[in-house]
């Protein structure tokens, strides 16, 4: 059986018993407006290298068809290659709505095939954490892989900044400076509940680690961006920091498109 922990986090918040009761009247008050879209973010974190396998067979043979099932929802997975945690899975699902979001978690949790499979998880002791968050993306700031040519891409870094000056939007001026230094991100949102928000996530496809560190290096030296921090913190006191970044490959078995 899941444990109500871990249903928490199927429901895409984190927290106690509270967070369970208090999430569905923050989804009703805090609808999307027209293109807008929820991103549900997953991380689960394997106790040890050699039960990896044990939760890719959970994902790609009984979640992802569970899902399949249920609606054709976008969605794609990541296995980590740095992360303060590996071995590490990050599963992205992108939803029209909250409410979306809270039905097909609650179908999902009690579809027998993946109790059962969860149990198992559990049962082995696989699962060192599970962690969540959710973003709200607008329909042009999304991008999921939609064929061959994404899973080229060698490389997805996730990485989170926490910017007053942004506010409750990427700024449209920060997607300028990165298209035009060659960064181009397949998700820009806002987290929708935490501690120090506005925060924002972005999911940015390299093509290795060396064009990596080429992009970020040019982001240091831009003057447009440097202009950008300097009114962050003459205003607000702080500005853009990345509070988590970790890198990711596309799992064998995401779906694309």
């Amino acid at each position: 059986m899941i444990s109500r922990r871990s249903a928490l986090y199927w429901l895409g918040v984190a927290g106690g018993a509270g967070a369970l009761n208090t999430f569905p009247a923050f989804a009703k008050e805090t609808r999307p407006g027209n293109g807008t879209r929820v991103i549900a973010c997953e991380s689960f974190c394997v106790a040890d290298a050699a039960q990896e396998p044990h939760l890719r067979s959970y994902i790609a043979d009984t979640l992802l068809p569970c899902m399949d099932q249920l609606r054709t929802t976008p969605r794609m997975c990541m296995e980590a290659v740095v992360a303060p945690h590996t071995p590490q899975t990050l599963l992205l699902t992108m939803y029209s709505s909250f409410n979306e979001m809270l039905e097909e978690r609650a179908r999902i949790t009690s579809d027998p095939r993946v109790r059962r499979a969860w149990a198992a998880l559990e049962s082995a002791q696989v699962l060192d954490d599970v962690r969540s968050q959710v973003l709200m993306v607008s329909q042009e700031s999304v991008r999921f892989p939609a064929g061959p040519a994404f899973a080229k891409s060698g490389l997805f870094e996730v990485r989170t900044w926490h910017a007053p000056a942004w506010q409750r939007d990427p700024a449209l001026e920060v997607g300028s400076v990165l298209n035009r230094i060659g960064i181009d991100p397949i998700v820009a949102g806002a987290m929708v509940a935490g501690e120090h928000l506005p925060r924002f996530t972005y999911v940015i496809p390299f093509d290795d680690m060396a064009a990596r560190r080429q992009a970020w290096d040019r982001l240091d030296a831009d003057a447009q961006w440097a202009e950008m921090q300097r009114k962050s913190i003459t205003r607000f006191g702080s500005g853009a920091r990345t509070t988590a970044k970790a890198i990711y490959k596309l799992a064998p078995y995401s779906p694309l498109g």
